[in-house]
């Protein structure tokens, strides 16, 4: 059987869709699956099974599981159509599938259904998604599955150290809150992450053994940066990282407590089953589903958020920290599983086994 090929934006840069692409991967091989990566973005170091794209890729007949979002949808095109002229089986998983301009012009949109329409399935990692690709496309895909792109934390990201960028007035501090940012951008005029909401939820708090660390990815928006620093600079608790290279992991190990305050997101947050995989009190807006067991609050209302910190604060100041839970722990069954029915892999266990 021809190996599987896992194609998608590997780290550096690490956000939701790489780390997803390196915990598939690592998964797989310990499964026995012949499996391999190619990445669209960087190569991360301690993985010997993850190769760079090149051009000649194109021309190689072994089926693919592409991970993509709409924000790449001219690979999606390109590729697709290599693909089909050589007869390759392809999977997508689609990570969002957000309104873009592009989409309004029918020759696009009429390209992109038939793109994904020649998939021999769409792995869409939440309802929302599904209901995105199908309303923005109008297609409805006989293979269409929604599986979460929350699999175990890796071997590779818990080998990671603590970066040395993370300030020692965070790392030394008796309570320890953390939240990132994939990328600092806006959604329909507002701070996608809801950095601003938090700053605002922890100004309101009056502990001093709490230290707020909000980790930050690539700059998209730098004005909405210039506001984040200028917030953060009137707390002398609040650090902020910005252009992290790294895996969470080792952060997420550090902290106390993990808040996701996103005004909206594709799906079920990697941030969030990490904390929850890790032991850490983990607290997230409710703009979409959160698993059982993490503190919600409602979307973009600070009151509420400052009520959920110091109800977490206090549990860790008397010593009470969650159990480990592994949130959507079918996943990777899921994903096997459909692999099998297909026939792109076989594997030296059974699904029941993973």
């Amino acid at each position: 059987m021809k190996p599987l090929r896992i194609l998608g934006p590997f780290p550096p840069p690490y956000g939701g869709v790489a780390i997803h692409c390196v915990r598939l991967l690592e998964s797989l091989k310990e499964l026995g699956v012949d499996a391999e990566g190619v990445s669209l973005g960087g190569l991360p170091g301690g993985l010997e099974s993850v190769r760079a794209f090149r051009p000649w890729h194109l021309l190689s007949r072994d089926p693919v599981h592409y991970h993509t979002d709409e924000g790449n949808f001219r690979w999606m095109l390109l590729l697709s159509w290599f693909w089909r002229m050589l007869g390759v089986k392809y999977i997508v998983t689609v990570h969002s599938f957000r309104h873009r301009k592009e989409f309004e012009d029918q020759r696009t949109r009429t390209r992109l259904a038939s793109a994904y329409k020649h998939a021999e399935a769409i792995v869409a990692i939440s309802n929302e998604v599904l209901e995105d690709i199908q309303r923005e496309l109008g297609i409805a895909h006989k293979r269409s599955k929604v599986v979460p792109s929350n699999l175990p934390v890796s071997a590779w990201e818990q080998r990671s150290e603590l970066s040395s960028a993370i300030p020692l007035a965070w790392t030394s501090s008796p309570v320890r809150i953390l939240a990132n940012a994939g990328a600092v951008t806006q959604f329909q005029g507002k701070d996608l992450y809801g950095i601003d909401v938090l700053l605002t939820a922890f100004r309101d708090l009056t502990s001093d053994s709490a230290a707020l660390c909000i980790v930050l990815g690539g700059v998209r928006d730098v004005e909405l940066l210039k506001k984040i620093h200028m917030a953060a600079a009137q707390d002398s608790r609040v650090s902020v990282v910005t252009e992290y290279r790294g895996a969470l992991a080792p952060l997420v190990r550090h902290a106390h407590i993990v808040v996701r305050p996103t005004r909206t997101e594709g799906g079920p947050s990697l941030t969030i089953s990490e904390a929850m995989e890790m032991g850490r009190w983990a607290i997230a807006s409710d703009a979409v589903p959160r698993p059982a067991g993490c503190i919600t609050f409602r979307n973009e209302d600070h009151t509420d958020l400052t009520r959920a910190i110091h109800d977490c604060i206090q549990r860790v100041q008397s010593g009470t920290m969650p159990e480990t839970s592994q949130p959507y722990s079918q996943a990777l069954t899921q994903l096997v599983n459909l692999y099998q029915r297909l026939g792109f892999v076989s594997t030296t266990h059974t699904p029941a086994e993973v």
